[in-house]
């Protein structure tokens, strides 16, 4: 007798602990992100994701400040409620608990958030994107950057109530009720967002500016890492004051231009330690190659962000 034919999944659950910046790099479905750490994490960081082909939805929480960039791909939309307590800026705008961010296909994320934030994302590809845009009425102004709105305390109320019974469903098994019930939510979800966002006003002049800016900025430090660049260096590049980089970065990430690179430097030197040999490598030629230049202050300065010595993570 043949053995029994076992169907697929209808969707695939998966669940995880967070211990490092690049474990956050697929911790929202349809987004490849990068992360940095900020500041020490004092407590892991989780995400539970449910899969399927026509949605997704990832339950998470970042219990760390961090530095965040994301690219949406394969025409997928995403949008990003804001759970609290923790908050995030997104692009130039603040969301805090209660607020849901839009993410259309192609757009892209640069921002950060507190420590103890906690997000609920839906996902969706581009035929579901397509008919929301539709259901929503807005097919020729459909949005084309990320918006950030408010939700009333009534829906606010109901999307709660729904993600819970969607939650606990999703976790019990998996049938094609649950299936059609999740896709329908989901569904709901972003064509409310579609409707709320066509009457918000779009982000001031100035914050769009600032968000251009940062970007610019971001990429031209990544690819200068191997230089002992300065803030300095990156007016010069970029063409522009130190203030104006100064309130772009204040915008978009809350801290300097300084405390950005300093923070941006020693993430990547600890994503070349973990890779790294250390029967090959040292922490010195690490760092140097990175643009370090006073290595006890970069010592130091690795050790408050990530609780353990350079040679430690090299040693593995």
């Amino acid at each position: 007798m043949a053995p029994p034919v076992t169907a697929p999944p209808l969707y695939r659950r998966s669940s995880r602990v967070i211990t490092e910046p690049d474990e956050f790099a697929d911790a929202a479905s349809g987004i490849d992100l990068r992360v940095d750490f900020q500041k020490r994490q004092e407590r892991v960081s989780r995400v539970e994701q449910f899969q399927s082909a026509g949605w997704a939805l990832d339950f998470g929480e970042a219990n760390v400040k961090t530095r965040v960039r994301g690219v949406l791909n394969g025409g997928w939309a995403s949008l990003c409620l804001a759970r609290g307590p923790g908050e995030a800026t997104w692009n130039g705008q603040a969301a805090p608990p209660g607020s849901i961010s839009l993410l259309p296909p192609g757009a892209e994320l640069e921002g950060r958030t507190t420590a103890d934030f906690a997000w609920l994302t839906f996902a969706i590809p581009p035929s579901a994107w397509s008919r929301c845009l539709q259901i929503a009425g807005i097919r020729e102004r459909a949005p084309q950057q990320l918006m950030v709105c408010h939700l009333p305390e009534a829906v606010l109320t109901s999307l709660g109530h729904q993600l819970r019974q969607s939650h606990r469903l999703l976790t019990e098994g998996s049938d094609p009720t649950t299936i059609d019930q999740t896709s329908g939510f989901v569904s709901e979800a972003f064509t409310t967002a579609c409707e709320l966002a066509s009457r918000a006003k779009p982000p001031r002049d100035s914050l769009r500016n600032r968000a251009r800016l940062v970007r610019r900025a971001t990429t031209w430090l990544q690819e200068h890492m191997a230089e002992a660049v300065q803030i300095p260096d990156l007016c010069l590049a970029l063409g522009v004051s130190r203030r104006e980089l100064e309130y772009a970065f204040r915008s978009v990430f809350d801290q300097s231009p300084r405390d950005y690179l300093e923070a941006l430097r020693l993430n990547a030197i600890r994503r070349a330690l973990l890779r790294a040999d250390a029967s090959r490598d040292t922490v010195i030629n690490v760092a140097y190659a990175h643009g370090v230049t006073h290595l006890s202050r970069f010592a130091a300065n690795y050790r408050v962000l990530f609780g353990e010595n350079p040679a430690e993570t090299l040693k593995g």
